[in-house]
């Protein structure tokens, strides 16, 4: 969750309505070698779109969404331990309300999704 100031910062940067340059948002940091750069924040709706980085092997533990979960994988590789598939550039991963997964990491190239 976005401490205030953290949310506050980010509005401070003066973004544009329709377009972001997601450079000038900084990463948060999530755990150990984990981050995510929060691009937009729908309220009304309850929706929001991140990048998640991932600098490390490792695992994200096993949780659940509340919603759908749409995913794009840009760079390196991951998987869920509970699926047979590889997420690699150039996926697209859905995952449907109340899905519950464990994410793992484990190429040695960082991972942006």
């Amino acid at each position: 969750m976005l401490q205030f100031e953290q949310l506050a910062a980010i509005q401070e940067l003066g973004l544009p309505d329709r377009a972001v340059d997601s450079e000038r948002i900084p990463w948060v940091p999530q755990g150990d070698g984990i981050w995510f750069r929060p691009l937009r924040f729908d309220v009304a709706s309850g929706r929001w779109i991140n990048l998640l980085k991932v600098a490390r092997k490792g695992i994200v533990n096993r949780h659940r969404h509340s919603s759908q979960v749409l995913g794009y994988v840009l760079q390196g590789e991951w998987r869920y331990r509970e699926r047979d598939w590889v997420a690699r550039p150039g996926t697209l991963v859905y995952e449907p309300p109340g899905d519950v997964h464990t994410l793992l990491v484990e190429g040695e190239e960082e991972m942006l999704t």
